[in-house]
């Protein structure tokens, strides 16, 4: 998924109401850091995104067509309130309830009753975890108890769902290149044929910021159940994922649209609780589409093909939310090895390939002339970067008015020495 998209969901922020003045503490505190969090709706799947007759048929048995039907309006105040006072109990037999307040009214479900408002799956496997490692999913399955779950070993779920590996794989963090572990994937090495299945699985279930260059361990077992068409406890997962949201300092709040449903239940079973503070707004975030190819636009004069983006995910950001990732880059451009590097690090290997939309300014000193030969091989790298990976610099005229005030600068310099 292109960047600019990834990151919508910090167009929430404009419908996210302040209602903490209204509450008393220790309430109020926690609505006040709510209010400074973003909402992942969750996106709409339309039906261009991919083939959804063979997501469908491998969606079927695991029963997560679900994650096709979400399509609905959100009310943020109502999701503010329920993440202030929510928490999870359990039975002796050591059954699971989600407790939550609305209004000063408790709410107390089952896990299937949950499930069953949410319109999710509530049977098959039950883990959650926040780490990438494979080898740490272990932790995050019951051992005992009504969800019990003997997850397969971390090679199997490799053998499932990623290509092969030839040689070590490295990822870029924090600008250096470090070595990718042996139970850790990254999005790029998912197999073809996961690949449409893991973006709408990481959108709708995960609903996640963060850093999208890699795969969480969860998702790949998800990804393996849905290969296998063995069942996983979809409402498991969601309800310790919304518990574990409110245990973090600030975090983007998923679920937007599936607890619209909720809210929906609520009102109807109890509607003295409607009121015309709980505002329901259309969504903000860009569905899952098919990403069209652009055409050739006229850029500053010189017409440049622009290349169309695929729809793969890729992994990051703010402050405000993403699963850890056993390296704690989720606040940084986490990037795999085939990401774009700088254009000063592609200007050694320049070829006769790289465009050569700019050229020097006449009439130059010739003792500065290897500085702005070099100045105009990096923006003209950069220009053919900008192209192929719709990265690069923003601005050429930007880049180009600081190269002639470079210019000119350094030849007063030299006027002056002389």
């Amino acid at each position: 998924m292109p960047r600019k998209s990834s990151e919508d969901y910090k167009n929430t922020r404009h419908y996210i109401p302040q209602i903490s003045h209204e509450f008393r503490s220790p309430i109020k505190e926690k609505l006040r850091n709510l209010e400074e969090c973003y909402i992942h709706e969750g996106r709409v799947v339309f039906d261009n995104f991919t083939d959804l007759r063979y997501v469908r048929s491998l969606f079927h048995f695991v029963e997560f067509e679900c994650l096709l039907e979400i399509n609905e309006q959100v009310c943020p105040r109502f999701i503010l309130e329920f993440y202030s006072q929510y928490h999870l109990s359990y039975s002796d037999e050591g059954q699971m309830f989600v407790e939550f307040v609305i209004q000063n009214q408790y709410f107390s479900l089952c896990l299937e009753d949950f499930a069953q408002i949410l319109r999710i799956p509530c049977e098959g496997a039950c883990v959650f975890s926040d780490r990438w490692s494979l080898d740490e999913l272990v932790y995050g399955a019951p051992s005992e108890g009504p969800y019990q779950t003997n997850l397969p070993s971390p090679d199997d779920i490799i053998s499932y769902v990623r290509e092969d590996r030839e040689g070590q794989v490295t990822r870029i963090r924090h600008q250096e290149e470090i070595e990718v572990q042996n139970y850790q994937i990254l999005t790029r090495e998912i197999v073809s044929t996961l690949k449409p299945l893991e973006e709408i699985i990481r959108e709708n279930v995960f609903c996640l910021g963060g850093n999208r260059d890699h795969v969480p361990a969860c998702l790949c077992y998800m990804l393996y159940c849905v290969a296998n068409s063995e069942k996983f406890n979809l409402a498991y997962f969601m309800a310790k994922r919304i518990e574990w949201v409110t245990k973090q300092a600030r975090l983007i709040l998923p679920y937007g649209m599936l607890l619209t449903r909720l809210f929906d239940f609520i009102i109807s079973e109890y509607p003295e609780l409607k009121n015309e503070s709980y505002v329901l707004y259309d969504r903000v975030m860009t569905p899952l589409a098919a990403q069209l190819e652009r055409k050739p636009r006229r850029d500053r004069g010189t017409r440049r093909g622009r290349q169309s983006t695929s729809s793969s995910s890729a992994f990051d950001q703010p402050s405000s939310s993403h699963l850890n990732d056993d390296d704690d880059d989720g606040n940084d451009e986490g990037t795999s090895r085939a990401s774009t590097p700088s254009p000063i690090r592609y200007v050694n290997s320049l070829t006769n390939q790289v465009p050569q939309v700019f050229q020097n300014p006449p009439n130059i000193d010739s003792h500065l002339e290897p500085f702005y030969t070099r100045q105009t091989e990096i923006i003209n790298r950069q220009v053919q970067l900008r192209d192929e990976h719709r990265g690069g610099v923003r601005s050429i005229g930007k880049s180009l008015r600081k190269l002639w005030r470079n210019m000119e600068e350094m030849s007063n310099m030299r006027k002056n020495s002389l």
